[in-house]
């Protein structure tokens, strides 16, 4: 279930961070973060940052923006835009404004920023150090630096006399929005009624502001707010509403003419929502609520120890991280003798740190004989220095004692749980992973097709490795949480796909006697005796006696279920 939260308060919250610098050129303001960082440049920070413990750094990540992170930025029609806080660049946010990207570097999530201009630079703001962002290389959202950088002044704005940029976002700056209060009015109280409101189009229409009128205010400098006050001046039927049109009203018209921005924390839900808005079929369809259920199934936890089959493009390999705390082993499976494509876990805005307990194997380098082959012969490469020679067997022999380590540990440990979201057939990767699983491990396989996962569940429940095996799905409903105004939303997602799932045990090497049915004993009229049970023939007539009525008992009432069953 989700639920609105409101906003905290500009003034009083503790976590607000102040205007950020109105020079272009300069570096983000020092910001005391969660973690206790000075909030410094990543220039200056460098020796600090590597005695940050790793907790921290996970807690840093979706709490305060940095340098080179993937951002999602929710604007007030509810729709998202994906940039990257770097040193350069112009954010363009079409008609909510446009504002320099190195403005949100040092930023908090989870706030909301209004988009203001700086009345102190209106005659320009010098160009940024085009020599520093030939390093950086061209960023794009989801990917990491190129190597090579190509000019490109889109957005950028136009260098005016002196070296300026003249483009009116440069002079913008943000500032944490400060909230109106949420309405809380009682429905018995609200005596107003729409009965005697005109709701003819024309009149409605002139009675608000025009088009050329809202954009002279907008070039006066005049707030969204006053534009809207404005509006309710010349609104006279607005007294005539109720409060909770009257809200409503508002909420239109601040879509229609705030400029605010609200960084969304890159958590899982977050990703995921975003993803399953715009390409659902990169993530294989698969809602937040489902993954959690996927999460918790298969009892991931730090220092855990899993195999993954993730074809989500990686959300389901950053849910695991995310969960994990980035402690543990995780084994990936990949098609291709190349590493994973992990678009998704790229926007996790995850470090070299956070990953280092991510391992991969193709499938053919998972299969146990095999030998990853030696480099080409020296007589048929053509003639390149010592030195270049020399460096490439080094790095054949890292590759291939990298590799080996990851094999054996494959093939000797005990792993955790085995999870699966993949288009390749299932029942194969069960086949070929399980016999690496220790006993109670847990087995995870989603599909957004019920049918995929009804044939692993008739597999499943024949294997005798695996015990208790499931097939369920998962189901939502989001509700607006408002004081007097709760109710479920009116749509809601058809499906977020299933999952199967089981438990793997050890045999025991033994199997037990096979006996009779009861429907078999009762067919040849002879019921079998325990063999557990035995009579002993010194015991006298009485015992005898009493089996005999015992028998007959059991007999008649046979008998009376034969006569139920024709």
């Amino acid at each position: 279930m989700e639920i609105d939260v409101p906003e905290p308060d500009a003034q009083n919250s503790t976590n607000v961070v102040p205007v950020v610098s109105t020079n272009a050129g300069s570096e983000a303001p020092a910001l005391a973060g969660p973690s206790g960082n000075d909030g410094s440049s990543a220039s200056t920070s460098k020796p600090a940052t590597k005695q940050v413990d790793k907790n921290e750094r996970l807690l840093e990540r979706v709490t305060r923006i940095r340098k080179g992170d993937n951002v999602l930025l929710r604007l007030p029609s509810d729709s998202i835009k994906a940039v990257v806080a770097s040193t350069s660049g112009l954010v363009n946010l079409g008609k909510f404004g446009s504002f320099p990207a190195e403005k949100l570097i040092g930023l908090h999530y989870d706030i909301t920023y209004e988009i203001i201009t700086d009345t102190s630079l209106s005659e320009g703001v010098p160009a940024g150090d085009e020599e520093e962002e030939e390093e950086q290389g061209e960023r794009s959202f989801g990917q990491g630096p190129r190597n090579k950088k190509k000019k490109n002044n889109k957005g950028k704005g136009t260098p005016g006399e002196g070296g300026e940029k003249t483009a009116a976002g440069w002079r913008n700056v943000l500032r944490p929005l400060k909230r109106r209060a949420v309405l809380d009015a009682v429905i018995d109280d609200i005596t107003e009624t729409n009965e005697f409101i005109d709701d003819d189009p024309e009149t409605a229409k002139s009675a608000l502001l025009s088009q050329d009128e809202i954009e002279a205010l907008r070039a006066q400098g005049v707030s969204a707010e006053e534009m809207i006050q404005k509006q309710i001046a010349r609104h006279e039927q607005f007294g005539l509403k109720t409060d909770f049109s009257k809200e409503k009203w508002r909420k239109r018209k601040e879509r229609k003419f705030y400029q605010t921005i609200h960084a969304l924390a890159p958590s899982i839900h977050n990703i995921t929502t975003h993803y399953l808005t715009r390409n659902p079929i990169a993530i294989q369809q698969m809602r937040s609520d489902t993954l959690s259920q996927l999460l918790t199934i298969s009892n991931i936890r730090p220092e855990g120890r899993y195999l993954v089959v993730d074809d989500t493009g990686g959300l389901v390999t950053a849910g695991i991280l995310e969960r994990m705390g980035c402690e543990g082993r995780l084994l990936t499976f990949t098609p291709a003798d190349s590493p994973p494509s992990w678009a998704v876990l790229n926007v996790m805005n995850f470090g070299e740190v956070e990953t280092d307990c991510v391992r991969w194997l193709s499938w053919m380098e998972a299969e146990e004989d095999y030998q990853r082959p030696p480099p080409p012969p020296e007589e048929i490469l053509p003639e390149i220095a010592v030195t270049k020679t020399q460096a490439r067997i080094r790095k054949h022999n890292a590759q291939v004692k990298e590799l080996n380590e990851t094999r054996a540990e494959l093939f000797t440990s005990q792993w955790d749980g085995l999870i699966v979201a993949s288009e390749l057939n299932p029942i194969s990767i069960l086949t070929r992973l399980v016999p690496y699983l220790s006993g109670s491990a847990t087995i995870t396989v989603y599909s957004p097709y019920h049918q995929t996962l009804a044939e692993v569940l008739s597999h499943g429940k024949k294997d005798a490795q695996l015990l208790g095996c499931s097939l369920t799905e998962s189901w939502t409903r989001t509700y607006q949480v408002l004081p007097g105004r709760t109710h479920p939303m009116m749509t809601t997602s058809a499906t977020g796909g299933y999952l199967f799932y089981a438990t793997k045990v050890i045999q025991s090497g033994t199997v037990p006697a096979a006996t009779k049915s009861r429907f078999q004993q009762r067919k040849s009229g002879k019921r079998k005796k325990p063999e557990s049970v035995k009579v002993d023939q010194g015991q006298g007539e009485d015992q005898e006696g009493e089996e005999d009525e015992v028998e007959d008992r059991v007999d008649q009432v046979d008998e009376e279920e034969d006569q139920v069953d024709i």
